[in-house]
């Protein structure tokens, strides 16, 4: 199969949490899964940030579950009153909520004579779930059909993650990055033009305006690294055809 028939898995992210929306907490672990899983070559689609809404959690996450390739979800899995995801999704599935006997353990284990039924709260998962072994962790990740139900601190979702998308194939992105002294009003014309020529092909502006090196970026990516080539080098003799100074490409 060509690079060019292969259509990338999706994915979307529920985020859930009143103290997201509050801002009593900033929402670190969304930035960084956009940012592995675009290394890795699936796409993105669609972030929410809902509150601790039990209708709200089991409405959004079945339908990102029948939307998209996989499903991460952050927050809500601890032992407090506020934490309802488990239960929440389990509902919107129509599934019972059990106890889980590995994660059980595991709790038992890790607190010992100081474990509480509170504690056991955090071993509930959506009947018919599937715990995937994190290395060198006592606790796995649940995974529930394909929706990947997480923890919302930052260094466990982190740590997580990065066993799972291990577990997961995208295709990835190839890019070419050029710097220049220009504008993005003397080049919107020439990406236009280039953007129209190759639909496939991803095309971005940012502006820089604190550096001295240079003060626009233009990126282009696309999966078939042959018409990478063709539209970079397109847009490349089309900004030296109109005299736009070129500082460097990557």
């Amino acid at each position: 199969m060509s690079e060019k028939s292969k259509t990338p898995p999706t994915a979307g992210m529920v985020v859930i949490g009143n103290e997201i929306l509050s801002g009593k907490v900033s929402d670190s672990n969304s930035p960084f899964v956009c940012k592995e899983l675009n290394f890795i070559g699936i796409e993105l689609l669609r972030i929410a940030v809902i509150p601790d809404d039990f209708e709200e959690i089991g409405r959004t996450v079945k339908s990102f579950s029948e939307t998209y390739t996989w499903v991460f979800t952050s927050g809500g899995i601890g032992p407090t009153h506020d934490d309802i995801t488990i239960p929440a999704i389990a509902a919107a599935f129509d599934a019972a909520v059990v106890q889980h006997p590995v994660l059980d353990a595991a709790i038992r284990e890790h607190y010992h004579e100081k474990c509480t039924d509170d504690h056991l709260l955090m071993a509930r998962v959506p009947e018919g779930s599937e715990m995937v072994e994190i290395p060198g962790w006592s606790f796995g990740q649940v995974q529930f059909r394909n929706i990947y139900i997480m923890p919302g601190v930052p260094q466990l979702f982190h740590h997580r993650f990065n066993h799972i998308k291990q577990l997961l194939q995208g295709i990835p992105l190839h890019l070419k990055e050029f710097f220049l002294h220009a504008d993005e009003g003397t080049i919107a014309g020439i990406l236009r033009g280039v953007d129209e020529q190759f639909p496939e092909v991803l095309i971005g502006s940012y502006p820089d305006f604190f550096r001295r090196e240079y003060s626009l970026k233009v990126t282009v990516e696309a999966r078939d690294s042959d018409l990478l080539s063709e539209a970079a080098g397109l847009l490349e003799s089309q900004f030296r055809g109109n005299g736009v100074e070129i500082v460097s490409i990557t």
